[in-house]
C-alpha cells in the first residue's frame, strides 16, 4: 500500500508539471515584445565655445606670466557680458627639446569656456575674446531645462504610443483584449538626441571693429523609447 501510494504521488506531481509547462508554453505563444519610439524636433537654445591662448618662451614663469595676463584679461572682458557663463579650464606647460635632446624652451597653454542661452551676448563676447584667444570649439546644444520639459513630454507619448500599438497588435491577431506583461521606459541609453552642424557668418562691428559670427543654432532631434511584452486574451 505505502509502495502504491508513493508512486501515485510522484505520478500527480509528474503531471501537474506537465500541465504547467503546457499552460505556460501556450502562454508564452500569445506573448508579443515590440517598442515604440516618440521623438521631437527641437532648436538648440544653449552655445558652448572653448577659446585658447598659445604662448612660447625661455622659461616656465615667462609662460605662466602670459597666460595668467591672457586669461585677466578675457574674464575682464567677459564681465561685461552677464548672460554668458564663463571659466578657466586648463593651464598647461611643456618643454621644447632641440635637435641634441636639451630643453630649448617651453609651450603653455590655457582657455576658457563659456556657455550662454543669449546667442546675441555670446557671439559678441567670442569676437571680442578673438583678439586675445583662439576659437577652438563651438557647439550647440538643447538646455537642460528645456530638455527636462522635453523629456516629460516625450514620456507621455511614447506610453501612449506603446499602448495604442498594443491595441492595433491584438486586433490584427484577433484577440479580444491584451494584458502587459513588462515594459522598459527609455533610460540614458536610449534617449537619445542628434544635433545637425550649425552655421555661421561673419558680421563687422564698428564699434569695436571686430567680426562677429552671427550664428544659426540648428536643431536636435531627441527620442523616447519604450519597448515591452504583452499577452493576448483570446
Amino acid at each position: 500500500m505505502r509502495s502504491f501510494q508513493f508512486i501515485s504521488v510522484a505520478a500527480a506531481a509528474a503531471l501537474s508539471a506537465i500541465v504547467s509547462t503546457s499552460h505556460a508554453s501556450q502562454s508564452n505563444y500569445n506573448r508579443i515584445s515590440f517598442s515604440v519610439n516618440a521623438k521631437q524636433e527641437v532648436a538648440n537654445d544653449e552655445i558652448q565655445a572653448t577659446l585658447t591662448k598659445t604662448t612660447q618662451a625661455k622659461t616656465v614663469a615667462e609662460i605662466a606670466k602670459n597666460l595668467n595676463k591672457t586669461t585677466n584679461d578675457a574674464l575682464i572682458i567677459a564681465k561685461k557680458y552677464p548672460n554668458v557663463a564663463v571659466k578657466t579650464s586648463y593651464h598647461d606647460t611643456y618643454p621644447r627639446y632641440g635637435t641634441n635632446h636639451l630643453i630649448t624652451g617651453f609651450t603653455g597653454l590655457a582657455s576658457i569656456e563659456i556657455k550662454s542661452q543669449d546667442l546675441t551676448e555670446a557671439s559678441q563676447l567670442i569676437a571680442e575674446l578673438q583678439s586675445l584667444m583662439a576659437l577652438e570649439n563651438l557647439s550647440f546644444h538643447v538646455s537642460s531645462n528645456a530638455n527636462d520639459a522635453i523629456k516629460k513630454q516625450l514620456i507621455l507619448d511614447a506610453v501612449k504610443h506603446f499602448q495604442e500599438e498594443a491595441a492595433v497588435i491584438s486586433q490584427a491577431f484577433g484577440a479580444k483584449d491584451y494584458k502587459i506583461v513588462s515594459v522598459k521606459l527609455g533610460d540614458d541609453n536610449n534617449y537619445h538626441t542628434r544635433t545637425l552642424a550649425p552655421m555661421m557668418a561673419m558680421a563687422k562691428d564698428a564699434s569695436i571693429g571686430i567680426e562677429n559670427p552671427k550664428f544659426e543654432s540648428g536643431k536636435t532631434t531627441i527620442g523616447y523609447d519604450v519597448s515591452g511584452t504583452i499577452e493576448l486574451i483570446k
